[in-house]
């Protein structure tokens, strides 16, 4: 039925019958999606067995559902920048798709994700600019660069970055173990393969990687705020290693800005936390982008250290 519903909204904003109603379509969108999310944790919560046939019908749907969801992001996108109300509906569609992804994958495994990432790589683009569009919008009209963006992941925080976390951390166990016989399953790697193809589209256009970096590193401060330094650390490694290369030091001014906010929490909370195991996770982060940090802070002038 949702899918149903789906695709008749996707129809009728191909057709321009009625754009003055994009935000709502998009919002009712995302109400769709978070009730198939809810759905999903539901059954996965419960242990669930789906048989295989179920899996294939499932996953038929989803894939469906998926699809025309993301058409409405394609075709309300061109005029989102003329709202900053569809930009933000826009920006919370996109999350609750890759949240799709990842719920997928948890509660239907990697084989059956990958059939819905295959479904979602023409999409990846749109979901691409509606996730960095509140960023770019507000800097463009206001000078107060990431708010928007900021705002809304602190007041709905996505499922996707805590598994971006994880497996980066986890790789990185893995490669400093050496023995892939040892090594730990990767239980995202559908996901994973989005992400590559993710990074690749970034690294071809430096305003849209400063905005979709941005949201990675507020999610990281998000992360610190909350105490939760597994989701800090992991989230800057990505950055560090998978999103710009160790020596690269050309982060754009929304990623140097959140910059300014992360690096001194981070050494505060070494001073402040006796456990050994939340002081290494924090020492880790700092070692990563402290280079960073002193090349911006002494010789471009670009960070500055704040009084929180």
């Amino acid at each position: 039925m949702l899918t149903a519903v789906l695709k008749f909204m996707a129809d009728t904003t191909a057709m321009c019958f009625s754009p003055h109603n994009n935000g709502l379509f998009l919002n009712y969108t995302s109400k769709c999606i978070q009730h198939i999310l809810s759905s999903l944790n539901q059954l996965c919560h419960n242990k669930t067995q789906f048989e295989e046939e179920d899996k294939k019908n499932t996953i038929f749907c989803l894939k469906s559902s998926f699809t025309y969801a993301a058409k409405i992001l394609n075709v309300t996108l061109p005029d989102s920048g003329e709202s900053s109300i569809t930009t933000s509906k826009a920006f919370t569609l996109a999350n609750n798709l890759l949240d799709l992804i990842v719920s997928i994958e948890s509660c239907l495994g990697s084989a059956y994700a990958s059939r819905l990432v295959a479904a979602a790589r023409p999409w990846l683009p749109d979901v691409v600019l509606a996730l960095g569009s509140p960023s770019v919008l507000q800097q463009t009209d206001s000078g107060s660069e990431h708010s928007t963006a900021s705002e809304q992941i602190k007041l709905n925080f996505p499922k996707w970055p805590l598994v971006v976390a994880k497996t980066v951390l986890l790789s990185a166990v893995n490669e400093d173990e050496g023995d892939h016989e040892c090594s730990q399953p990767d239980k995202y790697s559908a996901f994973n393969k989005l992400l590559g193809m993710l990074i690749i589209l970034l690294k071809k256009n430096r305003s849209i990687m400063d905005a979709i970096g941005d949201i990675f590193l507020v999610c990281s401060l998000v992360g610190l705020e909350q105490k939760d330094f597994e989701l800090a650390l992991g989230l800057l490694q990505f950055v560090c290693s998978k999103l710009f290369n160790h020596d690269d030091r050309d982060w754009g001014d929304m990623m140097l800005s959140t910059l300014e906010e992360i690096f001194p929490k981070i050494e505060r909370g070494i001073t402040e936390h006796s456990n050994d195991n939340e002081q290494d996770k924090l020492m880790h982060a700092k070692n990563l982008i402290e280079p960073l940090w002193n090349y911006h802070l002494l010789e471009t002038g670009k960070v500055k250290m704040t009084d929180d």
